[in-house]
C-alpha cells in the first residue's frame, strides 16, 4: 500500500508491504510520486523482490569500497589491490551505485590511459573495480538494475609479456650502484643479487624473515606469497653469500629492514640505476667509447625475477624443479617468465 506525504523537499512515496522492508523514495512533484509508487507495485506483482529494494540508488560506491576493504582485502595476496581499489573509491565514491554507467567507466578508463598509465594497469584498476560492484550484488545483496557496469566495456589490449632480460655487464654496474648508496641503505647489494639467484618477488624479499631462513640447509622459507601458497626456496652459494654478509640480530626479525614497503625500496632502486649508468658512461668516456643507449634502460627490478627464471633453466633445472622456485602454478605463466639466452641454446645444441 502506497502512502503519500508532502514534506519541505517534495513529495514523499512511502510502500509498505506485509513481511517485506518500507520502501520510500522523495520526488518535487506528487504526480512523479504517484507514478513511482505504480511502478514499484507493478514490480511486486511480478515478483522482482530485488529491484524494489532500490539499495542501488541509496548505497554509494564508497560505502560498498570501504566495506570490501575491511572484510575481503586483508586475506588478498596481491599487495596493489588496496591501491586499485581506493583509486576507484576516489573516481566513484560519492556516486549511487545505480547512478554509475558503462559510459562512466568508459571514461575513466580512457582518462587512465591518457594520463599514461600502461595497458595492464588500466586493466588492474578496472578488473578491481568490477570485484567491488561484484561485492555489492553477492555479498551486500544490492540489486544493480543495469548490472555491472566494468563488464559493459571493452578493455584495453592486453600487452606483450616483458622479456627484458640483463645485458651483459648491468648485473655488475648495478651492485656498483648498490655500492655507492649512502650507508644508511643497508641490503641493497644484497637483494639484488637474492633477486638474480632465487626468483623471489620484491614483496617476498622485503617480507623475508630470518627465521624462516636456514642456512646450513641452504633454504628459505616463504610461510605465503602471491597466489596464496608457501613455498621453500633453494639457496645457491652466491645467495647464502649474500645473507651471510648481512646483519643478523639475535632476535630475529626481517632480512632487510631498510625499507617500510614496495613504494620506498622503488625510490631506491631508480637512485641505484641512475648510479649505475652514471659509473658505465664515465668508463666509456675513459675508453674513449659511445655508450649503448639501451644499457640499463628502462630496467625494472621486477625485471630480476624473468632473468633469474630464465638462468634457472639454463642451468638445466627441469620445469618443476624451477616452478618449485618461482612458485608459479602453471606452465603459461612460468613460460612468460622464461627468455632462454638463444646464444647459450646454440650451444647446447653444437
Amino acid at each position: 500500500m502506497a502512502t503519500f506525504v508532502q514534506r519541505g523537499n517534495g513529495w514523499q512515496a512511502r510502500i509498505r508491504r506485509r513481511g517485506a522492508p518500507t520502501i520510500s523514495r522523495t520526488f518535487d512533484l506528487k504526480v512523479d510520486a504517484e507514478g513511482w509508487a505504480r511502478e514499484v507495485e507493478r514490480e511486486h506483482q511480478r515478483g522482482n523482490i530485488a529491484a524494489l529494494s532500490q539499495e542501488a540508488q541509496r548505497t554509494t560506491f564508497a560505502e560498498v569500497a570501504d566495506a570490501w576493504i575491511k572484510a575481503v582485502l586483508p586475506s588478498r595476496r596481491d599487495h596493489g589491490a588496496g591501491t586499485y581499489a581506493r583509486a576507484a573509491k576516489a573516481k566513484f565514491g560519492p556516486y549511487f551505485l545505480a547512478a554509475i554507467r558503462g559510459l562512466d567507466v568508459a571514461a575513466w578508463r580512457d582518462n587512465l590511459l591518457a594520463a599514461g598509465y600502461s595497458p595492464q594497469t588500466v586493466i588492474h584498476h578496472l578488473r578491481l573495480a568490477s570485484v567491488i560492484f561484484t561485492y555489492a550484488e553477492r555479498d551486500m545483496s544490492i540489486h544493480l538494475p543495469a548490472g555491472n557496469p566494468v563488464k559493459a566495456i571493452s578493455k584495453p589490449a592486453t600487452p606483450k609479456a616483458r622479456d627484458r632480460r640483463l645485458r651483459a655487464g648491468e648485473l655488475d654496474y648495478l651492485l656498483r650502484g648498490a655500492q655507492q648508496a649512502r650507508k644508511q641503505v643497508i641490503g641493497l647489494q644484497q637483494i639484488i643479487s637474492l633477486a638474480v639467484e632465487t626468483s623471489m618477488r620484491l614483496g617476498e624479499l622485503l617480507s623475508l624473515d630470518w627465521g624462516h631462513v636456514d642456512i646450513k640447509r641452504r633454504t628459505a622459507h616463504l610461510p605465503t606469497s602471491k597466489n596464496g601458497e608457501s613455498r621453500t626456496i633453494a639457496l645457491s652459494t652466491v645467495a647464502i653469500a649474500a645473507l651471510a654478509a648481512l646483519p643478523r640480530p639475535i632476535a630475529g626479525g626481517r632480512v632487510f629492514t631498510g625499507w617500510a614497503n614496495k613504494d620506498g625500496f622503488e625510490r631506491t632502486w631508480r637512485r641505484c640505476v641512475a648510479r649505475a649508468r652514471e659509473a658505465y658512461e664515465d668508463d666509456c668516456a675513459a675508453r674513449v667509447e659511445k655508450p649503448d643507449a639501451a644499457f640499463l634502460a628502462d630496467l625494472r627490478f621486477h625485471d630480476l625475477r624473468h632473468e633469474a627464471t630464465s638462468r634457472l633453466f639454463e642451468k638445466g633445472l627441469g620445469i618443476m624443479e624451477v616452478a618449485s622456485m618461482t612458485g608459479h602454478k602453471s606452465l603459461a605463466m612460468l613460460k612468460r617468465y622464461t627468455h632462454v639466452d638463444a646464444k647459450r641454446l646454440a650451444q647446447k645444441l653444437g
